[in-house]
């Protein structure tokens, strides 16, 4: 049974131009000042396709769907987009420096992944899905019958011998393209169709489970297209038997064909430059009573204690009150370090200073969650939503999925500036969730509460794209 496989990638060709003026950030991270700047780069930038403008104009004939299906086939017949001629995987060398600050490298490859249900035990999702992306990306990928943005799928596998078959074997090679993005990310990729490295990534994958990293709804999306392609199919056939075993689910699917898969950008848990970040929650349109007391509502259930500008213990009421906001990151950021999980940093510009807290009763979360797994309960986002959000606060995981008193910042520091302005009552600051939690619940078959984890650096868009029409 084929797993992961090499396809025929289409690719930007050197007539297009630089890569830099052609990539962009996959959509869900494009907002419109974004968007405008990335339309300006080039008449050529993947965002003209991925997440093209809507016009006043807009019809059920003439939409950003139509308009990227329109441009995508132009691109190929003028030549900007070329195709593989054999089948390949890339590999991609991404050096950035994390939003701790910390440099690292981490390392992974583009290839097609066979799709699978989620009741099949082989992909896994750790975070839940909205309708509405769904329903865009779906639009888009029936429009133009193109894959355009990666799934990130992890695998587990110690030594990793994918990596060190591909270092061993293109080590010496030049990068067929390096880009550097604007936060200073630099991409290297290495397209190979050599058959000793294709083997090695079957060998050690077509086993394998996979946990989805980033693009639930990108792989769900493919999930519904192959679903819609499939009943055309069938609906062409002749014969009834073929029309009532697909109707049964049990269709013989072509494995040479390419709606069977997904465009997926591959990654080992095990590789040391792979990073889970934390993403921190910022809150309003409180009650003002509420925020006040809320050290005080907490000591039944955590520890409280005031941090100075060091992060230790306060002695004295003025400590952490007039800390500027990088002192403030600071202490609970070093509160943070030394209480890995089940901690959070507490700050906000009506209170009388910032706090470090700690879960003291680890009975709480299974008394409002006891249909849940103990991995689970161990999450801090399940904890902070269940026993402050939800408990203290009634927001609801609605609330949260509709971003209502809520908002996510991956950057702490902005974080920390967007309460110092006052836009803000309250700031959680966060630890990241383990790559064994992510393991464990995902494989445990549960789903993590929103914005649990935040891998960084997003691939860009753009590097490769994936033609769900004919065979790989």
């Amino acid at each position: 049974m084929k797993t992961v496989v090499p396809f025929r990638a289409w690719r930007y060709a050197p007539q297009a131009g630089e890569p830099a003026q052609l990539l962009a950030p996959p959509y869900d991270v494009i907002g419109p000042e974004l968007q405008s700047r990335l339309y300006a780069r080039s008449p050529y930038n993947v965002v003209r396709v991925d997440l093209g403008m809507t016009m006043p104009s807009d019809t059920d004939c003439d939409n950003r769907y139509t308009r990227a299906a329109t441009q995508l086939a132009e691109w190929k017949k003028t030549g900007v987009l070329v195709r593989d001629p054999d089948p390949s995987v890339t590999f991609v060398e991404e050096t950035f420096t994390g939003p701790d600050g910390q440099a690292a490298v981490r390392h992974g490859f583009l290839a097609a992944m066979r799709l699978h249900r989620f009741d099949e035990g082989v992909v896994f999702p750790h975070e839940h899905t909205l309708s509405a992306p769904k329903e865009d990306r779906f639009r888009l990928m029936t429009a133009t019958a193109m894959s355009l943005s990666p799934v990130f799928l992890l695998y587990d596998l110690p030594g990793d011998d994918i990596t060190a078959a591909r270092h061993a074997t293109l080590a010496d090679r030049p990068a067929a393209v390096s880009v550097t993005d604007e936060r200073g990310t630099v991409t290297r990729l290495w397209p190979t169709s050599d058959p000793a490295l294709l083997e090695v990534i079957r060998r050690n994958l077509e086993t394998s489970r996979f946990v989805i990293a980033d693009g639930h709804h990108r792989y769900e999306t493919a999930l519904r297209y192959e679903g819609h392609r499939s009943e055309a199919t069938s609906r062409e056939s002749t014969g009834n038997r073929e029309r009532s075993l697909a109707k049964a689910g049990y269709e013989e699917r072509d494995e040479s064909q390419s709606y069977h898969y997904a465009l997926a950008y591959f990654g080992n848990m095990s590789d040391p430059g792979l990073a889970i970040y934390p993403t921190h929650r910022l809150l309003k349109d409180l009650p003002p009573e509420k925020v006040a007391s809320l050290p005080k509502s907490l000591a039944d259930t955590f520890s409280v204690e005031r941090l100075d500008a060091t992060g230790s213990a306060a002695v004295g009421p003025q400590a952490g009150g007039s800390a500027n906001g990088a002192a403030a990151y600071s202490a609970m950021a070093a509160y943070l370090r030394e209480h890995p999980r089940g901690t959070f940093g507490l700050w906000g510009p009506t209170l009388d200073g910032m706090y470090g807290i700690r879960l003291r009763d680890a009975e709480a979360v299974r008394r409002v969650a006891p249909s849940r797994s103990t991995a689970y309960r161990g999450l801090d986002v399940t904890i902070l939503q269940t026993l402050i959000l939800e408990g203290l606060f009634g927001i609801t995981p609605q609330d949260m999925a509709e971003q209502k008193y809520v908002t996510f910042f991956g950057d702490p520091y902005e974080a920390v500036a967007r309460l110092e302005a006052q836009e803000f009552q309250l700031g959680f600051f966060m630890n990241p969730t383990g790559l064994d939690q992510v393991r464990d619940v995902a494989f445990g078959g549960e789903r993590m509460p929103q914005k649990a984890t935040f891998f960084y650096p997003k691939l860009p868009t753009g590097l490769v794209f994936h033609d769900l029409n004919g065979p790989l």
